[in-house]
């Protein structure tokens, strides 16, 4: 699989509450595949063709925000006192981009919250900046430098997490549309996933559809033999969804790789539609990445280049595929 556009998103400066730029960008991807577009205000974007087969609809979703931080107080124009938006998980001290409204400015994350524990214990958090920025203005947003590197089949960069689904979607009509052809296939990008999950619940209340996948990424997890190259993840159980032992078995015979995972925490926008009271199956496909959430996330690229097959084994399984 190419990771032209994947690369290409990665680029953009997209946190929680501030996904503009990047659902402008999947905007003018999906117009230039003669999609129809349609904004639900600044909650989530969402794109298909402009008619409708008789047949079932299915719907894909990403998130497009990613964990950053937000400006609580300024120390002059070259320092910042800062809050995480959405989980972060790292433990040292790292590399940022200001986004400012004169434009993009380097920074350094001095003291970074300890990993996986809550992180408003270890608030504020100081951030420098090399060079002074005199626009620098409380509610400014941070987040990871960018970084890009694939090597020995991984791939390593920030917000994998959720742009690699992001990037999927912004091609799916060019390059995969035949796995889904016996259907109709939306595609809608959400905003806040990471703090709020109020873009899910604007998209879940707004758009009809016989199924939906979301599609995000998970923690690499050996002791539930989750690992980086064995394939696409499917979640069984977590914060979002619950998976009837049935429906696990159906979608396990499906002949592509896919793993399983099981938790009580963490969460998906899959929670938006039942709780929006939507009675459809609603299916976390899920990618394994190792750094989750902090600046050096990986996922393997034969994980990547399975996804799209994966998608198809489920809708697959889903509906009965009609000519």
């Amino acid at each position: 699989m190419k990771t032209d556009t994947l690369r290409t998103l990665c680029a953009i400066h997209a946190t929680p509450g501030d996904e503009a730029d990047l659902f402008d960008a999947l905007e003018r991807r999906w117009r230039a595949q003669r999609l129809d577009v349609r904004r639900l205000g600044r909650y989530a974007i969402l794109a298909e063709p402009g008619e409708r087969k008789k047949s079932d609809t299915l719907l894909l979703i990403a998130h497009a925000d990613s964990p950053g931080f937000s400006v609580t107080a300024t120390r002059g124009d070259d320092e910042c006192e800062v809050i995480p938006l959405g989980g972060i998980h790292h433990a040292e001290a790292a590399e940022l981009t200001l986004k400012a409204s004169d434009g993009f400015h380097a920074a350094h994350l001095a003291i970074p919250p300890r990993p996986s524990a809550p992180w408003l214990r270890h608030l504020p958090l100081r951030v420098t900046l090399p060079k002074p920025c005199p626009t620098l203005r409380k509610g400014d947003r941070l987040c990871w430098a960018p970084f890009w590197e694939e090597r020995d089949g991984l791939l390593t960069t920030p917000f994998l997490d959720d742009r690699a689904a992001c990037a999927l979607l912004a091609d799916w009509y060019d390059r995969h549309v035949h796995l889904l052809a016996p259907y109709n296939v939306i595609l809608a990008a959400t905003a806040m996933e990471e703090i709020t999950g109020f873009g899910a619940n604007v998209l879940a209340h707004a758009v009809r559809a016989d199924a939906v996948l979301a599609l995000d990424v998970t923690y690499e997890a050996p002791e539930q033999d989750v690992l980086l190259g064995r394939g696409p993840v499917i979640t069984l159980s977590d914060a979002s969804c619950i998976l009837p032992p049935a429906l696990r078995d159906r979608l396990l015979a499906a002949d592509v790789p896919l793993q399983t995972e099981v938790y009580n925490r963490s969460g998906t926008d899959a929670r938006a539609f039942p709780a929006q009271g939507s009675p459809i199956p609603v299916i976390p496909l899920l990618l394994p990445t190792r750094g989750n959430h902090g600046p050096r996330e990986t996922l393997a690229l034969d994980d990547l280049r399975a996804w799209p097959a994966a998608i198809s084994a489920i809708a697959n399984t889903l509906f009965e595929p009609r000519a």
